[in-house]
């Protein structure tokens, strides 16, 4: 039986609170820059919003941080069942790890909101400058299959690949993070993101040839 006690409002700042460490720490022993806006977040968060909440995941869907949220300006959720998220398995090491992951992932994207979203707002150009052919092809398929409704255009559509391209690099920094400090089981999590449309596991590949400072 791996059900335990549900996380509470209460936990949730104190996790946030310890990420924000785990970061900086790690941000100044590799030199990183993990969070470039960490001194400037630390404190808009340490007035922030903390919710244990109940997040939908869909049975049978890969984990795809489906276990977190930050909703600007300052408001982080994480699912309360995130300690017992080895069901029905008997790993607590995999559900302590999710959890600080779950938590380190959404400060960072709350450090890229705080920061003015330049990655996001980067790639969206450069996808609209470089790929049109892509996004022309793409938009065809979305037409044909009737998704047009939500992605009505060129722009819509190279925002929702910025968002998924941003997603991806948050992956990897909230990998580097934990992998620093050596949590157990991080890899079972991050081989459960290989089927993501921007696989972050792509950067780790990409890494062992051209070396951390290449990829940031």
């Amino acid at each position: 039986m791996t059900l335990r006690k549900e996380l509470t409002d209460g936990d949730v700042r104190k996790i946030v609170k310890d990420s924000l460490q785990l970061v900086s720490r790690t941000q100044r022993k590799l030199d990183l820059p993990i969070m470039s806006n960490l001194l400037k977040t630390s404190k808009r968060l340490k007035q922030g919003n903390f919710k244990a909440i109940y997040i939908n995941n869909p049975k049978g869907k890969n984990y795809s941080m489906d276990f977190g949220s930050f909703q600007p300006p300052d408001s982080i959720f994480l699912d309360k069942r995130l300690p017992s998220s080895d069901h029905p398995m008997h790993m607590p090491d995999f559900a302590e790890t999710l959890t600080v992951y779950s938590a380190v992932h959404e400060i960072i994207h709350a450090d890229d909101h705080i920061g003015g979203d330049k990655l996001l707002l980067a790639t969206c150009r450069h996808i609209l400058r470089e790929h049109v052919d892509k996004l022309e092809r793409s938009l065809q398929i979305i037409k044909k299959e009737g998704g047009h409704k939500v992605i009505k255009d060129y722009e819509d559509l190279a925002s929702l690949w910025s968002i998924q391209y941003l997603d991806m690099v948050t992956h990897y920094k909230s990998y580097v993070v934990l992998r620093y400090m050596e949590y157990p089981k991080l890899d079972q999590i991050w081989s459960r993101l290989s089927q993501e449309y921007f696989p972050p596991n792509l950067l780790t590949c990409i890494e062992v040839s051209r070396g951390t400072d290449y990829i940031f």
